[in-house]
């Protein structure tokens, strides 16, 4: 059942109540889209959770091989440049989905607040979204060389320089891993929100 359809139900169903307060439509309206944003952005939401962990696993295992190793300059330099790869793409992470959890309808107008709503939560999500992706093209194989080059170096004697083909192996497999992990993370934690969002949009536009 579309927004529309339940909003049509709710009305229908308030006429026939004879002692219903106006602003009950109101309320219920707003509970009703309100509900629907937050069901195509929650899994958006999850994907923040997921990653700000992940973020800070990194952050804390890099920091852990600077304080550990960091008497070798390459290995200081490496970890360092780590951290610094990841820090933008943590600060707009946490500024983009701190703003669609604290975004609400503004008072007025219901059928225009509701809509400025949705259309912010969607921008704010394709903003993040179209980041993320032009973020990641530099973000992942720098990284990876990156994850790469320590493994191989605190771990297996000789380091890169001795154990060029298994570095090699090592770093494609390890792309071709992220590629698909991103592809499949892309369309349920964004490409398929942003959808059901332009839909619900689209619901407006044609109730108008």
């Amino acid at each position: 059942m579309s927004t529309f359809e339940e909003l049509k139900k709710v009305w229908d169903e308030n006429q026939r109540t004879v002692s219903v307060p106006n602003y009950y439509d109101q309320t219920a309206i707003e509970k009703i889209v309100r509900s629907r944003t937050k069901k195509h952005t929650n899994t958006a939401m999850q994907y923040f959770w997921a990653a700000f962990v992940l973020q800070i696993l990194v952050y804390a295992l890099l920091s852990h091989v600077m304080i550990k190793y960091g008497s070798d300059i390459e290995t200081l330099l490496f970890s360092s440049a780590g951290v610094l790869l990841f820090l933008p793409f943590t600060i707009v992470l946490m500024k983009k989905f701190k703003r669609m959890a604290i975004t609400k309808p503004e008072e007025g107008n219901t059928g225009t607040s509701l809509y400025n709503y949705v259309v912010k939560q969607r921008g704010l999500l394709q903003s993040f979204y179209t980041f993320k992706k032009r973020y990641e093209l530099i973000l992942i194989p720098l990284s990876t060389v990156i994850g790469v080059f320590l493994t191989f170096k605190l771990y297996v004697p000789g380091g890169v320089e001795e154990n060029i083909t298994g570095a090699v192996v090592t770093f494609v497999i390890a792309i071709i891993s992220c590629i698909l992990a991103i592809l499949s993370e892309n369309k349920k934690s964004f490409e398929q929100p942003l959808h059901d969002l332009n839909l619900l949009l689209n619901e407006f536009k044609a109730e108008r």
